[in-house]
């Protein structure tokens, strides 16, 4: 499906009302093909390959919603979440007249959070937290960002251990640690069979018990490469969910 330019400007003014302008530029995009593709065969070292070409992601700008639940209490804000290569996401809560509530900075390990007109930066998983309650409820600012990491796609490094489920319907990757000289699994991952996207993810802790199930959904191709307009995490503190209604390389114009 062909968008130009000024019509997904007008889908983007319908989403978020005054505050569409926002993000502007935004490039046209298409879903995913519906009609049936065939199945496709892959070994490990053909899916590393794959999947590593899927999880290339340059720099972008999408706008969303992140909604959070939380023993039936539920927070939902909109706004803007800017990608740049290779681990620098900036998360900014935007109230319904596009003025910045917060901005959430992530680069690499270093975590801050500035709040409008509220005095100097927060750091720390404690004092971000709380100072984003107001908007976000009991939101663990590390499954945030999890979350976001598992947006871009998986990668097979060569040195981990992996192991290849091949299923009619699906692949199942697993992910194996070594603990104490054994190996434990540290989370699977589902793949379809027709571009070998991921579906799911599920984490486990170091006793082997579920904690998170991830579910990518909504796959649109986005200047070229397939990404999920829709994520879920369940079996966390929180229920989380983020929801893309526009993406845009941030190189655009």
């Amino acid at each position: 499906m062909s968008v130009d330019r000024g019509g997904l400007q007008r889908v983007a003014w319908l989403l978020v009302g005054m505050w569409a302008g926002i993000l502007a530029g935004c490039s046209a995009h298409r879903g995913a093909v519906t009609e049936s593709l065939p199945r496709q065969d892959a070994t490990l070292p053909e899916l590393a390959r794959v999947l590593a070409e899927h999880a290339t992601v340059d720099a972008y700008r999408a706008l969303v919603t992140v909604d959070v639940e939380h023993d039936r209490r539920k927070a939902s804000v909109r706004g803007l979440i800017s990608f740049t290569p290779p681990r620098t996401f900036v998360v900014q809560g935007l109230d319904p007249l596009g003025r910045t509530l917060f901005t959430l900075s992530a680069v690499g390990e270093d975590v801050r959070l500035e709040r409008s007109g509220e005095g100097p930066a927060l750091v720390g998983a404690e004092s971000i937290e709380a100072g984003l309650a107001p908007w976000m409820g009991s939101l663990r600012v590390a499954d945030l960002l999890r979350l976001l990491g598992a947006s871009h796609g998986v990668v097979i490094d060569p040195l981990d251990l992996v192991a290849l489920e091949r299923g009619e319907d699906q692949y199942t990757l697993y992910f194996l640690l070594m603990d104490g000289g054994r190996p434990r699994l540290d989370r699977k991952v589902f793949l379809e069979r027709t571009r070998f996207l991921p579906t799911r993810e599920e984490w486990f802790d170091p006793h082997g018990s579920s904690r998170a199930l991830i579910h990518l959904d909504r796959y649109e191709q986005v200047a070229g490469r397939w990404r999920p307009f829709m994520v879920t995490a369940s079996g966390l503190a929180d229920t989380l969910r983020i929801r893309v209604h526009e993406l845009a390389p941030a190189g655009d114009p």
